[in-house]
């Protein structure tokens, strides 16, 4: 057993012994493998190092190289964006010009056109009319270009400045014109502004209008009018005689008619109611001299009457009752007549005496009425029949010409004009006559009270008779009570 031991541990010992052996020899293989991979690391940190330099250098241009391109690229881009605008700006201007083109040449050259033809006299459509008859034609020409119709449309702009410079100025172009009695003859023209003058070689002158032909045609004037317009149609300067209502005027004078005139455009229902006016313009001349001239006594007149019925001079009360204007003079008469009787009978005699006046003042008030009311009524069927006529001839003429209008116009018009004319006056009329019947009606009304009360008048305590202002059932109401 101890000799088991001991061999087992020698042989321990000798592997033991072994072993570091084998360890030291690892060790240094290790440390060999260490040393040759630290030298082989420290020339590969050489090489990279002798590489680094120009490689970072390299990197630096590259760098620098970079930036500069992507200035260059920048800088293209500007220029790109730059163009892009340019040229969108040059678009928008282009279409913007193509309108302002389209809108010159389109409606204000149009507007211009036609402007200039309703500015030129008769006399200058023989001169301008053959031109803007030449332009409309190159205007209406599909193989004219653009520039051919711009160039003609200025032309026609140029010779209505070089048109406008002469009138400012006055000018004189011969011409033809139409004399008074439709004859046509040669002369010349002058004009200065709107205004135009004609001088014929036979010796005429005077004012140029226009007619529906557009042939200008004289209109003679006075004697010393046209000696001035000869004068300065010869020598080219002068004084002309000048009408600031350009015509219009003398066309308004022209259109001054007659009152026969007027009343016969009326139509039918013209004669009635000038009828109507006779008549109601007779009755009220005839009524308002007849109410407006009637006169009133004085107010002491009934009471002197009454004096002298009570102290028995009857003839004395008679003849200034008679002596009083009518026709309270018929009422106070009657009175005395009967002032013996009894206060009932006076009151009655009286009252019978107004109303026996009441019809004679009232007379023809009743025609001046119904005019009134019927002119308006006249008036309106004339207006009826008038629209009706104007109908039927925009059946057979068409709404497009009025002239042939004009008639039923003027027919349903006139007599509206002519009813309201009549009604109005006849309406005015007839309230004042009838305002003062009714005034001249109160007063002798009065004159009745008073005379009635001054002949009842009794001692203190007697009783007061009836008066015409409180009748006697069994009697009518005065008129003018009832008013």
């Amino acid at each position: 057993m101890p000799i088991l031991l001991l061999v087992a541990v020698s042989l321990l010992w000798a592997s033991a012994k072994g072993s570091a052996q084998q360890v030291d020899q690892i060790a240094g293989q290790q440390q060999a493998k260490l040393e040759d991979a630290i030298r082989r690391l420290n020339e590969q940190r050489t090489k990279i190092q002798n590489t680094q330099i120009p490689l970072s250098k390299s990197l630096s241009e590259l760098r620098v190289e970079s930036k500069a391109l992507e200035s260059q690229l920048a800088e293209r881009r500007r220029v790109r964006d730059s163009a892009s605008v340019s040229l969108e700006q040059l678009r928008v201007r282009v279409a913007d010009g193509r309108r302002e083109y389209e809108y010159i040449s389109g409606a204000l050259f149009s507007e211009f056109v036609s402007s200039f033809k309703s500015a030129l006299s008769p006399a200058e459509m023989t001169t301008f009319g053959e031109t803007i008859r030449e332009h409309d034609l190159l205007l209406e020409r599909s193989e004219a270009s653009e520039a051919e119709k711009l160039d003609a449309s200025l032309n026609l702009l140029s010779e209505s400045l070089e048109r406008l410079d002469d009138l400012l100025g006055g000018k004189t172009y011969p011409g033809n014109a139409l004399t008074g009695d439709g004859r046509q003859q040669g002369g010349k023209f002058v004009q200065v502004g709107p205004l135009l003058y004609f001088a014929s070689d036979a010796g005429e002158a005077g004012w140029v209008e226009e007619t529906k032909t557009f042939q200008p045609r004289m209109r003679p004037v006075e004697e010393a009018e046209g000696a001035l317009i000869k004068g300065v149609a010869t020598s080219g300067s002068g004084l002309l005689p000048i009408d600031s209502s350009l015509g219009d005027a003398v066309a308004l004078a022209e259109t001054k008619e007659t009152l026969g005139e007027h009343l016969e455009k009326g139509g039918i229902w013209v004669y009635p109611i000038v009828g109507f006016a006779v008549i109601a313009t007779l009755a009220a001349i005839f009524k308002f001299l007849q109410v407006f001239l009637i006169r009133q006594p004085q107010p002491m007149v009934v009471h002197e009457i009454v004096r002298f019925l009570r102290d028995g001079n009857k003839e004395a009360a008679r003849g200034l009752a008679w002596a009083q204007p009518q026709p309270a003079a018929d009422m106070l008469v009657a009175a005395v007549e009967h002032s013996d009787e009894s206060i009932e009978l006076v009151e009655e005699v009286m009252y019978e005496s107004m109303l026996n006046t009441q019809p004679r003042l009232e007379r023809f008030l009743n025609v001046i009425a119904v005019t009134a009311a019927t002119a308006p009524l006249l008036g309106l069927l004339g207006t009826v029949t008038g629209i009706i006529k104007t109908f039927k001839l925009m059946e057979i003429f068409g709404a497009g010409d009025p002239k042939p209008l004009i008639s039923g116009i003027s027919e349903a018009l006139i007599t509206t004009e002519l009813g309201l004319v009549l009604a109005i006056p006849a309406l005015i009329a007839h309230a004042l006559l009838s305002r003062r019947v009714a005034g001249v009606l109160a007063r002798l009304e009065k004159l009745s009270v008073a005379f009635v009360n001054g002949l009842s008048r009794r001692p203190a305590g007697g009783a007061n008779p009836p008066s015409p202002s409180n009748p006697p059932q069994n009697s009518p109401v005065p008129a003018g009570n009832a008013r």
